[in-house]
């Protein structure tokens, strides 16, 4: 059967945008020569490392927008670009 890949981001840990790359970097299991930009999660996102049967549950994205400000709209935003073209599944919790 399918075997779902749950990931979990934990916003709260997001407290910048360098933070918030590395955070993202590890649960996802990105390369060493991930770009930490908008364009290159983008890239990621809809290439090898997460899938059709992969869920990211994005938690405590209030505080990550605390932090970020319109930057966390915009990782939120990538997020779910990348899952509509992919097929993941991407949720979002406060």
């Amino acid at each position: 059967g399918m075997r779902m890949n749950i990931i979990i981001l934990d916003g709260s840990v997001m407290t910048s945008r360098e933070r918030a790359y590395k955070h993202i970097a590890r649960e996802l299991r990105f390369p060493e020569y991930f770009g930490k930009n908008l364009d290159a999660l983008y890239d990621l996102l809809t290439d090898l490392y997460v899938n059709e049967d992969t869920i990211v549950i994005l938690t405590n994205c209030r505080k990550m927008k605390k932090s970020l400000g319109e930057y966390g709209d915009k990782l939120i935003d990538v997020f779910a670009n990348a899952s509509e073209e992919k097929g993941f599944i991407f949720i979002v919790k406060e």
